[in-house]
């Protein structure tokens, strides 16, 4: 499956994709990070899918401790499961993954190895149509 890249000018990648959760369905465009080990979903993405972000509705979903690219440990809450799809006229399922929100402040939307890691392999095609494909 070949998911199509946008390249910034900071050098840094980045997919659009549907994220489905309770047949709440909202296109996000998320930041390929290999470095992060996690599916990371903003509290403005949360939002668009109607799930309560406000710090007392957060407080709600389980705790956990994770480390991202950068190694230091934040918290984070648990979200759930949530399901990815292709933005092709007819959607494909890519993947379901563990999503999980920053506890307190606002991050960006990141997709890392929780979802990278269900595939045999990742590769990514970066001149002329740029694209990330998953085998």
């Amino acid at each position: 499956m070949r998911i199509e890249l946008t390249i910034d000018p900071n050098n840094q990648w980045f997919a659009t994709v549907w994220v489905v959760v309770d047949k709440q369905k909202a296109k996000i465009e998320f930041k390929v990070d290999n470095g992060c080990n996690a599916l990371v979903l903003s509290h403005e993405t949360l939002e668009k899918l109607s799930i309560p972000c406000k710090p007392k509705d957060l407080t709600k979903l389980p705790d956990m401790t994770g480390k991202l690219a950068t190694g230091v440990k934040s918290r984070f809450k648990q979200l759930g499961t949530v399901s990815l799809y292709s933005i092709n006229k007819n959607p494909l399922h890519i993947c379901n993954a563990k999503a999980i929100c920053h506890a307190s402040c606002e991050t960006n939307d990141l997709m890392g190895t929780e979802v990278l890691q269900q595939f045999t392999d990742v590769n990514f095609h970066l001149s002329g149509n740029k694209y990330m494909e998953l085998l």
